[in-house]
């Protein structure tokens, strides 16, 4: 979707993927690589851990959670710090 509005509008538009994790990090980089490309020059990506985006801040922001542990609580949200970070990054 926010590819086929990309190519409508012609407008830049950078979008930051947040994991907690950095195997998830690093899996979901192996996906979007693709649309990193030179055929699209205004339409980016970024994939980096909730520590790696301190300071970072993207026009959309996706966070991607998962169960880390037996109990289903994602743990990184237990820290109001990290939590922060994950949830402000929006522009």
């Amino acid at each position: 979707f926010v590819l086929a509005e990309y190519l409508r509008s012609g407008k830049k538009v950078s979008i930051g993927i947040i994991s907690p994790y950095n195997a998830q990090v690093y899996e979901i980089k192996e996906k979007v690589e693709k649309y990193n490309s030179v055929s699209f020059p205004d339409f980016s990506f970024s994939v980096r851990s909730v520590d790696g985006f301190q300071g970072g801040e993207e026009d959309i922001i996706i966070i991607s959670t998962v169960r880390s542990n037996g109990s289903g609580k994602v743990g990184f949200l237990s820290n109001r710090q990290r939590a922060n970070v994950a949830l402000t990054r929006a522009r």
